[in-house]
């Protein structure tokens, strides 16, 4: 799952991108794209042999591409990184384009000889197209919500039944202590303690957090807390989870 700054906190953990070859998008925000292109260079910076990535994301929607149309205009003959498929050694990709469909069930959307399992859902971040996936290995599972909004949450729910760690987008506070446009796009704290009840999630670890949620961690614990009972941290940087 790719976000902002992910390609230089791999590096400050020396984690090597030598075996990246699947990127997983939940939306076509800049803030959850941006690192694309530098995870692709470094790549094709570390081998001499040819490189292919599977992208997965959004099929579009108004203002925003589908992912293969993304992917093209990143990287195609006249993409704004046109070079890059021949800057190092060779690149090469197959971007996938889910469905934006609410009414669709959670659908699997790459299992790997290693039985690594992921699992997508639609879902809704205001007018951007949106998914949520589940990772599944050895039978421990970590869903990631991507940003959403509550029109998603039924969704989202289905996806993280009995989830070992729901990492949640959590960029607002609960009404109305953020911008009343934000709640179009995001879930409150109160919203997120009623899903991970509901859907029997065992950890929750909150991530995306802008600075007005930062400032008010013990109000956005208590509002989560009094929903669910299930233990809630904050993401930072570099943070390692246990199993």
């Amino acid at each position: 799952m790719l976000g902002f700054y992910a390609f230089a906190r791999l590096g400050e953990l020396h984690i090597d991108a030598d075996k990246v070859d699947t990127i997983f998008l939940t939306h076509l925000h800049v803030d959850h794209t941006a690192d694309l292109p530098s995870m692709i260079k470094a790549r094709a910076m570390v081998t001499t042999s040819p490189v292919h990535f599977s992208v997965y994301g959004p099929s579009g929607a108004d203002d925003y591409p589908s992912t293969s149309r993304f992917m093209d205009l990143l990287f195609g003959e006249e993409g704004a990184w046109a070079y890059l498929k021949h800057f190092g050694a060779p690149v090469t990709w197959e971007a996938r384009d889910l469905p934006n469909d609410l009414t669709l069930s959670p659908f699997v959307v790459n299992e790997t000889k290693d039985r690594v399992k992921v699992t997508a859902v639609s879902t809704h971040h205001g007018d951007a197209p949106a998914l949520a996936y589940r990772v599944e290995f050895n039978g421990r599972s970590v869903t990631f919500s991507g940003d959403i909004d509550p029109t998603g949450l039924p969704n989202l729910q289905k996806l993280a039944e009995h989830t070992n760690l729901l990492v949640f987008n959590c960029a607002v506070l609960d009404p109305p202590g953020s911008p009343p446009e934000l709640y179009s796009r995001h879930s409150p704290p109160k919203r997120i303690g009623e899903l991970a009840r509901a859907a029997h999630v065992q950890r929750l670890i909150l991530t995306h957090i802008p600075p007005m949620v930062d400032r008010a961690e013990k109000q956005v614990s208590s509002s989560i807390g009094a929903q669910s009972d299930i233990p809630v941290s904050f993401a930072e940087d570099k943070m390692r989870v246990s199993p």
